[in-house]
């Protein structure tokens, strides 16, 4: 292994790390990591759909016309898979930086190559993992608030055994989901296109355009996918790492999915589901969850929830801005002095 005593002449603000060694800012760098990771995920979920596919099959009464619009909040088999195809982002993204820019994973984690530990007494971490069940609330009340169309039909709600099992699948992938997808889009794509930018901007709303893939581009989920995802980039680039979007997004899709799930069929479902549709990880079936019949209570859940993950956000880089002395535009940053990450082979 070789060494590089190179030291970077300014400090690195989060979405900058690759320009930290001159081998991991080659022009090629950013261009091999993106394509490492979707390549990754193509192959991967590819091969889980196939051999979900094959084994519903096998199940007598299964329905196995699985797309990007079957999703059931309700039901643990369509939840569990799309929260199944948004875990693939981890091992995506980690293939990404690691074999496509031949760097450390904790790079693209923080500014500390690492994952910093985050304290439930940090004002910014605590109005971060409050924001997230507020956001869902907020959304869940203006769904409720919202015109039901006429004719809209009222679905029972699910057993006892089908929440138990929505729970437990919730609690085991949501967390893979969530970290694979702050991982790839905020540790690897904004970071991808920041060894070229030093602008902070088309970064984030690149990478907000990206998540749209996959979904259904209806203002209802479009609204606050964009938001949510640009609001995540905010708080990579402001905190120096990924751990407050993590926290924002996961509390988002946990709280989102079982709250869609125990009000399925009525308005509050409708406004709720907007928001878990946000949440989901392109490519995965759970990115169409805004429940048709109540269009009008999804568009007004996803339009409230929008707001609300704003004022989360700037609550959060003001109260970060207190906590290290910062000025609004000023990130939490790695000092030049610190040791460098080291090289790595592949």
């Amino acid at each position: 292994m070789t060494t590089d005593s190179r030291r970077p002449v300014l400090s690195t603000p989060f979405h900058r790390m690759p320009t930290l060694r001159e081998p991991w800012s080659a022009w090629a760098k950013p261009l091999l990591s993106v394509f490492a990771a979707v390549a990754s995920y193509v192959i991967m979920a590819s091969a889980l759909l196939v051999g979900v596919v094959l084994l519903l099959a096998l199940v007598p009464g299964v329905n196995i016309a699985l797309g990007v619009t079957s999703g059931d909040p309700a039901s643990p088999l369509d939840v569990g898979l799309a929260l199944a195809m948004g875990a693939l982002w981890l091992p995506a993204g980690m293939i990404g930086v690691r074999v496509g820019g031949w760097r450390p994973v904790g790079t693209a984690v923080s500014i500390a190559a690492r994952v910093r530990r985050m304290k439930a007494s940090d004002p910014a971490v605590l109005a971060v993992a409050l924001g997230g069940p507020a956001v869902v609330a907020v959304a869940a009340i203006a769904g409720a608030l919202a015109p039901v169309e006429a004719g809209a039909p009222a679905a029972p709600g699910p057993s006892f055994g089908t929440l138990l099992a929505l729970l437990l699948v919730t609690l085991v992938l949501a967390p893979l989901q969530v970290v694979g997808l702050e991982l790839t889009m905020r540790g690897l794509v904004m970071q991808a296109l920041g060894t070229w930018l030093r602008t902070p901007v088309i970064p984030i709303l690149a990478v907000a355009a990206v998540v749209l893939i996959g979904r259904e581009l209806s203002p209802a989920v479009l609204i606050p996918a964009v938001t949510l995802a640009a609001c995540a980039g905010v708080l990579a680039w402001k905190s120096g790492g990924i751990e407050l979007p993590v926290l924002l997004t996961l509390t988002v899709t946990v709280v989102g999915i079982l709250t869609a799930a125990l009000t399925a069929g009525t308005g509050i479902g409708s406004g709720t589901s907007a928001m878990v549709a946000a949440a989901a990880a392109p490519g995965s079936s759970n990115a169409a969850l805004a429940d048709g019949t109540h269009a009008s209570a999804a568009l007004a859940g996803g339009v409230a929830g929008a707001i609300a993950l704003v004022a989360v956000t700037a609550v959060a880089c003001v109260l970060i801005n207190r906590q290290e002395r910062l000025a609004l535009a000023q990130p939490v940053v790695r000092a030049a002095d610190e040791p460098l990450p080291p090289l790595v082979a592949v």
